[in-house]
C-alpha cells in the first residue's frame, strides 16, 4: 500500500513539483513520530494475512514522492534530498539540488542498474544484484524486494500457507523465502513494523508508521556492513508510471563503465 503522507500540489508540472520537493528536503521536516506495535496480534490466520498483503499489493499502481535518504557507512552519514519514483518491477531516485536538478539518477530493474552522475558526466551499468544496489542506493537487496518495502510490504513466502507465528523473540509471523528465513512483527492490524532477514547476511528492516498505520519511514540496517539507511517520506501520489519513466537518456559524451 502507498505511504499516506502528505500529497504534491495537484496540476503542479513535473519541474515545480521538484523544486518544491527539493527545497523542503533541504530545509528539514519533521516526521509525525509512529506509535509502537501493539502487544495484541490480527485475529487472522498467518497465510491470511499474507494473501492480504498479496491482495494490497497487487492494487499498488506505483508511487511518485519527495523523500529525504540518509545512508551510513561505518559511522559517516550522508545525507540526500532526492525524488522516488516506482512500479511493481522497477524504481527511479534522483538526487536533487535545491533548484530541483538531478545531480544523480540511480534506476534498478529486473534485468538492468544504471547509474548516472550529471556532474561529473559518468555512468555506470550492470547487473542489479544486492551488493550493487547496496553500493549504490545503500540497501543491499534485489530491487523486487526493495521495492515492496518501500511501500510499506514484505517479500512474501511462495506459498502463503507455509506462514506461521511463531513466538521465541515476540510473538511474529515466519516464512522462508528463497533459503532465507523472515521474520515480521506486525501491528494488531496486521501492518508490518519490522522484518529480520536471517540468511547469509543479516538484515533488518524497520517501518515507522502513523498510530492510524501509516507509512512514514523505512530504516534498513545491515550490521556486517557497518550500515544504515533510512528513507523518509515527505510528499507522495500514487500514480501508474510508463516504463519509459524508467528509462535513462544518457548525452553521447557521457562516459558510460560496467558496474560489476
Amino acid at each position: 500500500m502507498a505511504p499516506p503522507v502528505p500529497r504534491a500540489p495537484g496540476g503542479a508540472t513535473s519541474a515545480r513539483w521538484l523544486v518544491a520537493a527539493a527545497l523542503i528536503l533541504t530545509t528539514g521536516c519533521a516526521g509525525t513520530p509512529s506509535a509502537p506495535p501493539s502487544p495484541e496480534l490480527p485475529r487472522i490466520e498467518a497465510g491470511d494475512l499474507v494473501r492480504r498483503w498479496e491482495d494490497e499489493w497487487r492494487a499498488f499502481p506505483g508511487l511518485r514522492a519527495a523523500v529525504d535518504l540518509t545512508v551510513t557507512r561505518r559511522g559517516r552519514a550522508q545525507r540526500s534530498a532526492g525524488v522516488l519514483l516506482l512500479s511493481p518491477t522497477h524504481l527511479r531516485f534522483e538526487v536533487v539540488t535545491p533548484l530541483g536538478l538531478p545531480a544523480l539518477i540511480v534506476t534498478a530493474g529486473p534485468e538492468q542498474l544504471l547509474v548516472w552522475s550529471a556532474t561529473e558526466r559518468r555512468a555506470w551499468t550492470g547487473r542489479p544484484t544486492p551488493e550493487s544496489l547496496g553500493r549504490w542506493f545503500g540497501v543491499p537487496l534485489p530491487p523486487a524486494s526493495l521495492i515492496r518495502l518501500l511501500v510499506g510490504q514484505v517479500p512474501p513466502p511462495s506459498d502463503p500457507a507455509s506462514a506461521r507465528f511463531e513466538e521465541r523473540g515476540g510473538r511474529h509471523l515466519a516464512f522462508d523465502r528463497e533459503s532465507v528465513r523472515h521474520r515480521v512483527w506486525v501491528t494488531a492490524e496486521g501492518y508490518p513494523v519490522r522484518l529480520q532477514l536471517d540468511g547469509a547476511r543479516s538484515v533488518t528492516a524497520k517501518f515507522e508508521r502513523t498510530p492510524a498505520g501509516g507509512f512514514l519511514a523505512l530504516s534498513i540496517e545491515v550490521p556486517d556492513q557497518k550500515l544504515e539507511a533510512q528513507i523518509r517520506y515527505l510528499f507522495a501520489e500514487s500514480v501508474a508510471p510508463p516504463r519509459e519513466a524508467f528509462e535513462v537518456r544518457l548525452p553521447p559524451e557521457v562516459r558510460v563503465e560496467q558496474a560489476d
